[in-house]
């Protein structure tokens, strides 16, 4: 038993659309369940929690956590750091309202000093 060409491309076109079809619910059940990767580049975009805390990978988190325990140990009082990921996968660096991509623009030496030790701490 052969195929006609017409037959062969129309089921050729009908699989294409299947794997178009089930591509694009993947697509949207990754989204859902907030298993992507943010896109974009602004501010503050950054997907946040209801209490506010932006969300970063699991390791940015726990050097997060680290900054924080430095600099309520070191008696520096209301300053937390957020840590976020942006919208093109990099880090941001929240402090309060005010959003730094790189450690060296942060103005405070204490808080650059408190990263730097967590860092630190964290890659032992």
């Amino acid at each position: 038993m052969t195929l006609s060409t017409p037959l062969l491309v129309g089921l050729v076109v009908v699989l294409f659309i299947l794997f178009a079809v089930l591509g694009a619910v993947r697509s949207a059940r990754t989204i859902r369940t907030g298993a992507r990767r943010p896109t974009g580049s602004g501010v503050p975009a950054s997907s946040s929690t209801p209490s506010g805390e932006r969300l970063a990978s699991a390791s940015s988190e726990a050097i997060e956590e680290l900054v924080n325990q430095a600099l309520a140990k070191a008696g520096v009082t209301g300053v937390r750091v957020d840590f976020a990921t942006a919208h093109d996968g990099s880090l941001e660096i929240w402090i309060g309202d005010d959003r730094y991509t790189s450690v060296e623009a942060i103005p405070d030496p204490r808080v650059r000093q408190a990263v730097a030790d967590a860092v630190t701490a964290f890659n032992r």
